[in-house]
Order: C-alpha cells, then structure tokens, then sequence
C-alpha cells in the first residue's frame, strides 16, 4: 500500500512527475558506440605494453560517451568535442599541480570555481564544466604516465574516437534525426488529444509527454538551422510542421475540460 501523506505534506505534483522513474527504449547504437570506444583504447594499450595509456585514452572515451546525448549531428560535434578540450585543459592543470602540496589545494579550488561559472551557461557548458574539474581532480590526485602533454592528447584521442564513431553514419542519416523528432512531437500530440476527456493523471501525464517532445524538436530544428547561412528548404518546412501543431496543443485543454473523448 502507498504510504499516504498528511495534505500539509503532500509533495507537489511536478516534483513527484519528476522523480518518478520513466522507462526508456535502449539506444543499442550508442550502447555499441561505448562498448567499441571504452575497450579498443584499453586493448591496444593492453597489446602495446602500455596499459596506462589505454586506461587514460579509455577515461577520455567515457567522457564523450557522457556528452553524446543529442540527436542532430552537428549538435553531437559540440556536445562531445566542446567538453573534450576542457577536460584536457583541466587534466593538464591538475598534473601540472601535482605533488604541490597547498599550491594543488589551491589550484583545485580555482578550477572548482571556474567550473561551477562555466556550468551554468548551458547543456554543453555544464558538461564543459564538470570534466574540466573532473580530470583536473584525476591530474592532481594520480600521477600521469609520460611527459605533460601525453595525458591530455590520450583523454582528447579517445574523446575523438567516440565522435568519429557516432559521425559515420551521417552521410546516410543526414537530416533524419530532425525528421523524426518532429514526427515524435506530433505522435505525442496525438496522443494528448486521445488522453482528453479521461482521467486527470492520464491527461497530465500526456500533456507533459508532448511538451517534451516539442521542446526537443524545437531545439533540434533551431540549433540546425542557426547554422545555415541561407534558407533551407526542409528545414524551413519541419519548422512550418512544428508550428502549424500549436494551436492542436492549445485546443488541448478546452477538449479536456468538455468532459468528451476526442
């Protein structure tokens, strides 16, 4: 039985929406994507003598399996190689600092602060921040194999990695991610408008639904298209989709209140 809450503590409804646990489709690409990136580095360097090295390339692969969270290609180019340049920027610093006693503890606290700035700006910029104090903690905390310069390009090599792999399939797959993000949006839409007239959660929980979707391919669209210089014509059209199905969204609710399945 759940456990019930005196009204005066009952959480509110988007905080319990939130921590609600939502299951998620396995992206199998990017599982293959991880597997190949994390344990190629650690192979070779196993092969080569130089596990070290293959460890160091490994951490810097995990690191871009951490970015790669958008769907848009070009998107994927920042996400993932944006963070990888701070991130040996900070590992650099940290060797730098290590075996420094106070002047690490000093640093650390630099770095921290800088991060925590960088972090707010936004998604890529939050990434940024974390890895540039994440590796300057591993750099001043462990000592790093070969000359300074060493660490950084192995963690950047194997951040590489994992970009190039999630960018071979882009000549097949131009524009598709687009495409299938406004058709997400308008199948969440669908089912919002099938959700009205039933049970409040019900309805809510569609109603969020579809607001997701529609965030994410707003931010799809419009980050691709901000980086054409001149009009394109599909992106011009999917854009013209998007809003042709706000006013669907904000009929939405009056079609709720009516009491009648659409």
């Amino acid at each position: 039985m759940p456990r019930e809450f005196p009204i005066g503590l009952t959480p509110p409804d988007w905080l319990v929406r939130n921590l609600r646990a939502q299951q998620a489709p396995v992206n199998r690409a990017a599982v293959a994507r991880a597997a190949v990136a994390m344990s190629l580095p650690l192979a070779v360097g196993l092969a080569a003598g130089r596990p070290a090295y293959g460890a160091l390339a490994a951490m810097g692969a995990l690191s871009g399996v951490i970015g790669d969270t958008a769907d848009a290609y070009r998107l994927r180019i920042l996400n993932i190689a944006v963070p990888q340049l701070l991130g040996a920027v900070g590992v650099t610093l940290g060797s730098l600092a290590f075996g420094h006693g106070w002047i690490a503890v000093a640093v650390l606290t630099g770095i921290a602060l800088v991060s925590g700035m960088i972090s707010t700006i936004g998604a890529v910029s939050s990434v940024s921040g974390l890895l540039l104090l994440l590796n300057a903690v591993v750099g001043a905390g462990l000592p790093m194999p070969g000359d300074w310069w060493l660490a950084p390009l192995l963690m950047t090599g194997g951040g590489l990695l994992v970009l190039v792999l999630a960018l071979l399939s882009w000549p097949l797959r131009s524009g598709v991610p687009e495409r299938t993000a406004v058709a997400g949006a308008y199948r969440a839409v669908a089912d919002l408008l099938d959700a009205c007239g039933s049970d409040t959660e019900t309805y809510d929980t569609a109603r969020h639904a579809a607001t997701q979707a529609l965030n994410q391919s707003y931010d799809v669209i419009l980050a691709r298209r901000s980086r054409y210089h001149s009009r394109s014509r599909d992106l011009t059209r999917l854009l013209a989709q998007l809003n042709a199905v706000i006013p669907v969204i904000e009929a939405a609710p009056a079609a709720h209140l009516s009491g009648t399945p659409l």
